[in-house]
């Protein structure tokens, strides 16, 4: 029972806040959904990479081989998604991105900070940055056909990161009101994000879902299983193996659909995978949580 209780105080926030969202844009309220993700990615991550880092004490070692499994995941991803799309025939620039960036913004980094508390969601915000900027260049060029760097030097959340980093490092602390102020702009990114996954799901049209079906059980599994061996490989251990499992086996991310919609690269079906696996972690989560939590304790 206790472990139930666990997992409910853990997910059901989750569920809650997502679901909201879905209710609200079922009822047909207005959601500028363009306003809130400028909202969470230009000034509610970068406040809240540098609050929580503010926050914890972190082995920069640690922090290091975070980074360096989170960095291997993604090219994993990246591999296996293009051998099985070519063997299958299909189109990378309609299906690669959505192999290869899970949904670590809006559900990994809720569910890492109610399950792993501060110093879970220090170690997502490295995987989530690192997946930011390989969506903004690589998951982009391979949609658009072309890379832009100028689009990428754009984006906040990459200082936010050198400057957590380098306060890490050298062990410095941001003044008291810094610390104050970015922890209140940074607290809005984790409801914000979930009601706008809800609202994101019930906008979606779907097409194609045997297609759908396939792919969002290839991006899970495969999710599943490279995250489990990079942590092997890199020696994880406690909160960073956890952390690195959990956030690879997310599913697809509702960024690759924009993509998808903008570049007219098969959207219908990148939204039935994004769909489709999003609902397919909703029931396996609790379970992947129940096998991860006592490995931190």
């Amino acid at each position: 029972m206790e472990l139930v209780s666990e997992l409910a105080a853990i997910v059901l926030p989750v569920f809650i806040c997502a679901g909201i969202g879905l209710a609200w844009t079922r009822l047909g309220k207005p959601f500028d959904s363009d306003l809130v993700s400028r909202l969470v990615y230009k000034i509610g991550v970068p406040c809240l990479i540098l609050a929580t880092f503010s926050k914890v004490t972190l082995d920069p070692r640690a922090l290091a081989q975070v980074a360096a499994a989170s960095f291997a995941a993604y090219c994993c991803f990246a591999a296996i998604g293009a051998a099985v799309l070519r063997a299958a025939r299909l189109p990378l620039t309609s299906y690669l991105p959505s192999m290869m960036f899970p949904l670590v913004g809006s559900m990994g980094l809720p569910v890492a900070l109610f399950g792993f508390g501060q110093p879970g969601l220090a170690l997502a915000l490295v995987y989530f940055t690192l997946g930011s900027i390989g969506t903004f260049t690589v998951g982009a060029a391979i949609a658009a056909g072309r890379v832009s760097f100028v689009k990428l030097a754009r984006e906040p959340v990459i200082y936010a990161a050198l400057i957590a980093v380098l306060l890490l490092v050298l062990g410095l602390r941001l003044p008291r009101w810094l610390v104050n102020t970015t922890g209140l702009l940074g607290g809005v990114v984790v409801p914000l994000q979930l009601i706008a996954l809800g609202c994101s799901l019930g906008q979606l049209r779907v097409g194609s879902l045997p297609r759908a079906f396939a792919l969002a059980c290839l991006r899970l599994g495969m999710g599943l299983g490279v995250g489990y061996a990079m942590a092997a490989v890199f020696g994880l251990t406690g909160v960073a193996r956890a952390v690195v499992i959990l956030l690879s086996a997310m599913p697809v991310a509702v960024s690759n659909y924009l993509f998808a919609l903008i570049y007219k690269r098969k959207p219908d079906e990148v939204a039935g995978m994004v769909l489709i696996s999003t609902a397919l972690a909703f029931f396996g989560l609790p379970v992947l949580l129940a096998f991860l939590l006592p490995g931190v304790r």
